[in-house]
């Protein structure tokens, strides 16, 4: 069997930057995914991609030229249809022996559980891989990468892709699979540089892809061109006095449009950097124009950019002045909406809030903004938080203020600044640091790594403002269905629960999904058929984002905590963690084991409560009646008769063990939960892991003298009762 290197190009018009990493990894995966179902061997971990804008490339080393071979055995008919009174072949086998490609003498009788049978042993596999890969069938699946937005240039066919494919390249080695796609073949004619080498390149060999385009001034590799773009880029910034401003994302962007950057300094007026915030110049030059920043060693910017131009160097003072005139009229811009934003006060941006619809029958921003004030101030209330409540509140009202101006209604590429440019204008008109950084900081954590806002006023007008959202979406009919989620509510939801564990705060989310529920009490509800939604749609959106936010633990773990808990992120988070760290000790084996039988006679006996899902009624009516059971456990150690069984029934030595076990450990369950130490809790729960064993060991439940029996029944229900308080433990497997 001859190997040789698989080469696969798309080429294509140019593929915006931001679709080709995505892009270019499915187009590896699923192209080795095709050799390996077809058995055709490779070095797929040696796997490379290329990419430029208008080209998409694999290049598999060492690739089979035809699927491996194996020996199959095939059944046939039973002996017994196979041939007839006179030992004559029946139609049953003549079909089975042509179907196996041998005639009906080479069939072999072989033993089944179902019988004799005909059988024959087969050689499959052996197809060339040129034979697969020429199948049109085969690229127009293959090609199916996923990109956000997709075309159709083809008259009369439905085969979509980023961007129009002007060509297509196939070499196994030196031969070519010449493959079809529309009106396209692959060969083995490659394109060099749109400008610097407009002629065909001729491929000898699939190895010689990178080699022959960088004769043709395309540099295909773009870790390649990340690197190049990185070196010049510092260095201009250092030959213009200062240091790059970093920008990864932005390296990443300009490497993937451009297959032969070459470096281009410009600069701009110096005046406009005294006049316009830092973060305003960097967004004009980085949002259109791909330029990066120039600052100095303390970190203020230099009137100066750098660009990467896709060509060569001849004709850069043409090139520079084009890329000034362009930065000019953005900051011009910059500078007009600058302006007439100082122009009116932070009252008139607020009153001006009145006029922008929020959601439409929903009411305005203005009235969005008082909605989270008095919900902010709500909150700071019930944490009994130490905060400016002047602060708090002006900060809530004017969060959304930036909204109102012309930098973020009408600047396009600076609608990314909302609430940093907030914070400039609000100092601009003398408001309070404490009020403007609330403006900026409530709109983080923006997404998953972000960071959390940096004070508790603006943590606070975080929290309202996001509660304030996915309610008042939900309640108009926009909660997320499946695949839909059309305002982000889950990443807003989980936003919620993260910053809350992060700070600590104790709340019932329950109570405060329908409070800020109520704050839209005002609007008409959607007319839908299946009736007005309700705060349990947000709870439910809210539960199923703390199991995402647990979803580094056991899903058992997390099913067990959350099925009787309420909805509490700072609790649920550290008994998960706490119960987590138990699994596979032996103590809490035990407990897992009694717990389990426990749950199991009195499911039998239809003496409980099913579990449910976290939130559902099923889990609220559990965790209920645990409470009020886990009081009397509590009550029954202080001397008060509150436990349902008798204690006076007990016979067996080991039930009252198990009771006496129980009793003792009720006052530290107290202690761990009035300290919130989890651990001391389900340690103390584990400590009767051994006691319980003992007790289904020694103990028959059903006594035939039933007031015995009713009694251990009873048993048995109550201490359910005080697991359930803390976990559904007999839902956990043990890991012993």
């Amino acid at each position: 069997m001859d190997r040789a290197d698989l080469l696969v190009e798309i080429g294509t018009e140019e593929i915006p930057a931001g679709y080709i990493p995505s892009a270019l990894e499915a187009l590896r995966k699923r192209l080795l995914k095709l050799l390996q179902e077809n058995g055709i061997e490779c070095d797929a971990a040696a796997a490379k991609t290329y990419a430029t804008p208008r080209r998409l490339t694999v290049l598999v080393p060492a690739v089979a030229d035809r699927q491996d071979t194996r020996t199959e055995r095939k059944l046939g008919p039973a002996v017994a249809a196979a041939f007839d009174a006179d030992g004559n072949p029946t139609p049953a086998a003549k079909g089975f022996a042509r179907s196996a490609g041998v005639e009906v003498d080479a069939l072999q009788r072989i033993d089944t559980d179902k019988g004799e049978r005909l059988g024959v042993e087969v050689t499959v596999g052996g197809a060339s891989t040129r034979e697969l890969l020429t199948q049109e069938s085969t690229w127009r699946e293959l090609l199916q990468l996923g990109f956000p937005k997709t075309m159709r240039w083809i008259p009369g066919d439905d085969f979509a892709f980023a961007r129009p494919i002007r060509w297509l390249v196939c070499l196994h080695g030196d031969q070519v699979i010449p493959f079809k796609l529309a009106h396209l073949t692959a060969g083995r004619q490659t394109r060099g540089h749109r400008t610097l080498s407009p002629d065909v390149v001729e491929l000898a060999h699939a190895n010689d892809y990178v080699e022959s385009l960088r004769r043709a001034n395309v540099i295909v590799d773009p870790a390649e061109r990340h690197a190049s773009i990185d070196k010049h880029a510092h260095a201009l910034a250092k030959q213009a006095g200062g240091v790059l401003h970093e920008a990864a994302d932005l390296l990443q962007e300009v490497s993937f449009l451009t297959e032969h950057p070459a470096p281009v300094l410009g600069h701009y007026d110096a005046k406009v950097i005294e006049t316009l915030p830092k973060e305003v110049l960097v967004t004009a030059m980085r949002s259109h124009q791909r330029y990066f920043s120039v600052e100095d060693a303390g970190g203020n910017l230099l009137p100066c950019f750098i660009t990467f131009r896709d060509g060569g160097d001849h004709g850069l003072a043409n090139v520079v002045e084009g890329n000034e005139r362009v930065l000019r009229a953005r900051l011009d811009d910059a500078l007009f909406y600058w302006k007439e934003d100082c122009s009116h006060s932070s009252d008139q941006k607020l009153e001006a809030l009145d006029r922008i619809v929020w959601l439409e029958g929903y009411g305005s921003i203005g009235d969005k903004s008082r909605r989270v004030a008095k919900l902010a101030l709500a909150l700071a209330d019930e944490l009994s938080l130490d905060v400016d409540r002047k602060v708090l509140e002006r900060g809530a009202l004017l969060s959304k203020t930036d909204l109102a101006t012309e930098m973020i209604r009408d600047g396009k590429e600076f609608t990314k600044l909302q609430g940093t440019i907030g914070r400039y204008y609000a100092l601009a008109d003398g408001e309070p640091r404490a009020v403007a950084d609330v403006i900026r900081e409530h709109l983080h954590p923006r997404f998953a790594t972000d960071r959390f806002p940096q004070d508790t006023a603006s943590t606070l007008v975080a929290l309202a403002d996001r509660l304030d959202s996915i309610t008042g979406c939900a309640r108009a009919g926009f909660a997320p269905t499946g695949g839909q989620d059309p305002y982000a509510l889950r990443r807003q939801a989980l936003a919620v629960l993260r910053m809350l564990v992060d700070r600590q705060w104790h709340l019932d989310l329950d109570e405060w999904i329908a409070r800020a529920w109520d704050g839209h009490s005002s609007v008409t509800e959607p007319a839908e058929t299946g009736g007005a939604p309700t705060p349990e749609v947000v709870s439910e959106l809210f539960w199923g984002r703390i199991e995402t936010l647990l979803s580094s633990l056991p899903a058992e773990i997390v099913r067990a905590v959350l099925s009787v808990s309420v909805l509490d992120p700072v609790e649920n988070v550290r008994a998960a963690t706490a119960l987590a760290e138990l699994q596979g000790e032996e103590s809490f084996d035990k407990l897992l084991a009694g717990a389990k039988r426990c749950r199991n006679i009195l499911v039998k006996e239809g003496r409980l409560v099913e579990e449910g899902q976290a939130g559902s009624a099923r889990s609220r009516q559990l965790r209920q009646l645990a409470q009020q059971r886990w009081g009397a456990w509590v009550e029954q150690s202080q001397g008060k008769s509150a436990l349902a069984f008798r204690p006076d029934r007990l016979e067996e030595p080991a039930e009252r063990e198990l009771v006496k076990a129980a009793m003792k450990v009720t006052p530290t369950l107290q202690e761990g939960l009035a300290g919130e130490d989890h651990k001391k809790v389900y340690g103390a729960l584990a400590t009767l892991g051994g006691p319980i064993d003992a007790y289904f060991d020694k103990v028959l439940v059903n006594d035939e003298r039933p007031e015995i029996r009713e009694n251990r029944l009873t048993l048995l229900q109550d201490l359910h009762y005080m697991f359930a308080r803390f976990a559904d433990l007999s839902a956990i497997p043990s890991r012993g």
